[in-house]
């Protein structure tokens, strides 16, 4: 994992923009953990708010509910001025429209569509305002969000030309318990012995916690993501597992109440005894999004894990699985209700008061290096964006690779996306959002990730040694 350099972000003149006016379009992918961050911050890109359109349940999207949690949308609007030729400080031409468009299936495919070319179907700016669009576009992502560093995966970046990757935040994760109340009773933490041991076999018996002779006789099941899951990546890092490495995938059956192993890698909404992925981004009607299916066994997105969690099925759903922050605070009966400690350390000074918190988390067990499940979230794009197929078909411009940007480049897309000045956090930055979160009120609160230039430890790789800066 790379060093972050922290920037200035003080606007410089930039240089003639190549694009006339007109629309450009976006397409973001990856990270399904870090997905309410994203969409915040896409947000305040701006100004005055854009207009959000939001695609539906075989989409990748949602049914109802329409929020930052929902995993497929499209955003329209005017940019900041700060990316536009205006004042002669950003990239885009003046009276340019932007349109942002989102769609959330995993961190590892992420980072592949992007460096493969890898075509989603994202939703069109079109449709009803604030509820459902009514059309879909097939495109190349222009960026993917990954919870974990593209080193860690088949995909490393260093090995392919004209990609770039970025550190974004700090992304945490936790061990959670089912809602079966025998669960919740006597599990209180997760050791990294019990993870390695369960991660393989897909289970353990309810004697590793308890100690009871009699509850051998219950399996506790450990709820797995699909292989593209940054969210397993990190889980299966930690546990000293390498990326293929055998992670066993059971599946919960809503309709017997049991566990099962499948043996298909057709996809439903919900386990009925016969599917082996699980979640709306891996529907099979849904062909161009249903990639999640060449990622074998498990549930796609952190919801879809959540919701198998959440099911209060008695002494049949007994069951654990890593989640990150965000997806986590609404397992249960309140805030993180249901979080567990990891190897006797919890990922906030509250400890196991972090059970129905509803005040600002104050991190300091992740970022001074004592709670080791977390990872830095990052960013994948190309270099070269005149390569990448136009998105011609919806009557947009593809971005150019100055428009893009990075970083460190005042007045670009990432210049201001991904813009690290933590005295003054930048206005459509992510960390923007995440220093937002930490405020009562603000958007996001109470906070689920961390910025890079809060932390006092750092590790090398995912999994990997955590020392002090």
């Amino acid at each position: 994992m790379k060093k972050t350099i922290l920037l200035s972000m003080a606007l410089g003149l930039a240089s003639a923009a190549s694009l006339t006016a007109g629309t450009v379009d976006i397409f973001l992918t990856g990270s399904t953990a870090f997905r309410s961050q994203v969409y915040n911050a896409a947000l305040k890109c701006f100004s005055p708010a854009p207009t959000i359109y939001y695609g539906d349940a075989s989409h990748g999207g949602a049914g109802s509910g329409f929020s930052s949690s929902t995993a497929a949308w499209a955003m329209t609007g005017t940019p900041l001025l700060t990316m536009t030729n205006v004042y002669g400080v950003g990239f885009l031409p003046s009276g340019t429209t932007l349109r942002i468009h989102g769609l959330f299936t995993g961190s590892v495919q992420g980072i592949e569509t992007v460096e493969d070319g890898v075509g989603l179907v994202f939703p069109q700016a079109v449709g009803s305002a604030g509820g459902l669009c009514t059309a879909y576009v097939t495109n190349i992502p222009t960026v993917g969000f990954s919870d974990c560093a593209s080193p860690s995966t088949p995909y490393n970046v260093a090995n392919k030309t004209g990609f770039a990757e970025e550190s974004v935040a700090i992304q945490p994760f936790v061990w959670c318990v089912c809602n079966a109340d025998a669960a919740k009773t006597n599990i209180f933490n997760v050791s990294y012995e019990q993870a390695f041991h369960g991660i393989s076999t897909g289970y353990l018996p309810l004697s590793a916690w308890t100690g009871i002779n009699n509850d051998t006789n219950y399996n506790v099941y450990v709820a797995q993501r699909t292989k593209d899951s940054g969210t397993r990546r990190v889980e299966t890092a930690l546990a000293n597992y390498s990326y293929n490495d055998t992670v066993t995938s059971y599946i919960f059956n809503t309709n017997a109440n049991t566990w099962y192993l499948p043996t298909s890698l057709t996809a439903g909404l919900l386990g009925d005894g016969t599917v082996g992925v699980v979640g709306p981004a891996g529907l099979s009607n849904n062909v161009p999004n249903g990639a999640n299916t060449a990622w074998g066994f498990g549930y796609v997105g952190g919801g879809d894990l959540r919701l198998a969690l959440n099911l209060s099925k008695g002494i049949t759903n007994l069951s654990i699985g890593m989640l990150s922050f965000a997806d986590a605070k609404s397992l249960g009966s309140s805030n993180w209700a249901n979080v567990v400690a990891l190897n006797g350390f919890w990922p906030t000074t509250a400890g196991i008061g972090l059970r129905g918190n509803s005040v600002t988390n104050d991190f300091s067990p992740v970022k001074n290096g004592y709670y080791s499940a977390w990872a830095e979230e990052t960013l994948v794009y190309s270099t070269s964006q005149s390569g990448i197929a136009d998105n011609g078909s919806i009557g947009g411009s593809k971005i150019t690779d100055t428009a893009l940007g990075n970083g460190t480049t005042a007045g670009s897309f990432l210049g201001v996306f991904n813009a690290h000045n933590y005295a003054s956090p930048v206005a459509g930055s992510l960390d923007n959002e995440i220093f937002v979160s930490q405020s009562v009120g603000g958007t996001g609160y109470p906070a689920t990730a961390i910025r890079l230039g809060d932390m006092k430890s750092n590790r090398a790789a995912v999994g990997g040694e955590i020392t002090p800066y």
